[in-house]
């Protein structure tokens, strides 16, 4: 197997076991989530979790482009990226 092949390889299996730990993190969220019940904070000797309702304001895009089509298309601007994919 040439380098390309194997480090691809690589790549998917660390992906697939980031996915697993992933899952097996939000399990535990959900378990921690459960004995704090509605607790904001919650406290056991070192261990300290918190679950804060967090506020915050967005630009509502869609809404402007819908209400204002010719402002919204004289202050968008066009950004390029790469895209990084292994198949």
């Amino acid at each position: 197997m040439k380098r390309f092949e194997s480090l691809c390889n690589e790549y998917r299996e660390n992906k697939r076991l980031i996915e697993e730990l992933q899952a097996m993190n939000d399990s535990i969220k959900s378990d921690i989530l459960a004995i704090m019940g509605n607790d904001e904070t919650h406290v056991e000797g070192a261990a300290k979790a918190t679950n804060k309702t967090v506020v915050s304001s967005r630009f509502d895009s869609t809404g402007f482009k819908k209400e204002y089509p010719d402002l919204f298309t004289e202050y968008s601007r066009e950004t390029s990226y790469k895209r990084f994919c292994v198949l």
